[in-house]
């Protein structure tokens, strides 16, 4: 088919945005069903990601992320925009969603792009409890007296387990990158005054929720999010198809141009409060900086089968260091 045969090449995709009873929501970068985003450019424009997917499949993803996820786009980037306090929230763990909900868990992170001054957000709680503690404060309206609190500024990230409580208060614009899921249940109203259509869930989700004291969680294995000071050109180089990647900027601006050994494609500019999904079949790119105070957000996705599929057994020593513009998986 002729369309199989086209390259694929950066897209950026429009936004879909829609209210909350605690403020505002915009897809970056969807494939959730209900929510599936749409190429905004190019000969793919128009085309949306879950169409994407089912025609060039490990070629939008790479091998690792389709053996594992199939015609599921893995990932999920949304910005938050807060004027309320958002109801307090649990995210489901893979192993429970796939038994429960014949869908993927939601492992997140947080990135805060703006934080008035007296923000807040809750994250986990202040120690160990007991359920039928935690259960009876919701009941009275005390569970703010257990739960840990933060008061993030812009550039503050924050990991987020499944099973851990969470909640951001007003003033605040985050940056979500996430498994592909939405499964995440309001188990109490923090002043968001939820509808009959945002109802909660305290009980279906009771056995789902961590009653330990937080404690900040280690990189998750469900992707890897790198934060990019793009003050350089940086190139981009992988000597065969690898994983994708997304770059969310959250600063600056920044452009994607085919790298020296690269098949041509249009340049992509973007700016703060755009993500551009790079396919794994691109794999030879420059990064430019288009501003000073340019940062990005990578993201990939390295589950695989051969944990050392592009990966070196060993490090270079100091005097072969690469140079630090430029990144190969080899």
């Amino acid at each position: 088919m002729e369309e199989k045969e086209r390259r694929l090449y950066p897209m950026k995709f429009l936004d879909n945005s829609s209210q909350t009873p605690w403020g505002r929501v915009s897809y970056k970068i969807a494939d959730l069903g209900f929510v599936n985003s749409m190429v905004a450019e190019g000969w793919f424009g128009g085309n949306t990601l879950e169409e994407l997917m089912g025609t060039y499949m490990e070629r939008v993803v790479g091998d690792d992320a389709f053996e594992y996820y199939g015609l599921q786009f893995p990932i999920l980037i949304k910005e938050i925009h807060t004027s309320v306090w958002q109801p307090l929230q649990v995210n489901v763990p893979d192993g429970e969603a796939e038994q429960r909900y014949d869908s993927l868990g939601k492992a997140a992170m947080w990135h805060v792009l703006e934080a008035e001054p007296d923000a807040k957000l809750y994250l986990g709680l202040k120690r160990d409890v007991e359920p039928e503690d935690f259960y009876r404060r919701c009941m009275e309206g005390r569970i703010e007296e257990i739960l840990n609190e933060f008061h993030p500024v812009r550039g503050d990230s924050f990991t987020i387990e499944p099973g851990t409580v969470f909640a951001a208060g007003p003033g605040l614009t985050i940056l979500e990158i996430s498994e592909s899921s939405e499964l995440t249940f309001n188990i109490h109203d923090l002043g968001s005054n939820l509808s009959g259509d945002d109802p909660l869930f305290l009980e279906e989700a009771f056995d789902l929720i961590t009653f330990l004291k937080y404690s900040p969680a280690a990189e998750r294995e469900e992707f890897k999010v790198t934060r990019m000071d793009l003050k350089d050109p940086l190139h981009i180089f992988s000597d065969q198809p690898g994983p994708f990647s997304t770059y969310s900027c959250v600063s600056g601006e920044a452009i994607i141009q085919p790298g020296p050994g690269a098949e041509s494609f249009t340049q992509v500019n973007f700016k703060a409060g755009q993500t551009v999904l790079v396919p794994s079949e691109v794999n030879d790119i420059l990064l430019l900086p288009a501003r000073e105070g340019t940062v990005l957000l990578e993201t990939t996705v390295e589950r695989r089968t051969d944990p050392d599929s592009y990966i070196g057994d060993s490090q270079p020593d100091s005097a072969d260091s690469p140079d630090p513009h430029l990144r190969i998986w080899n």
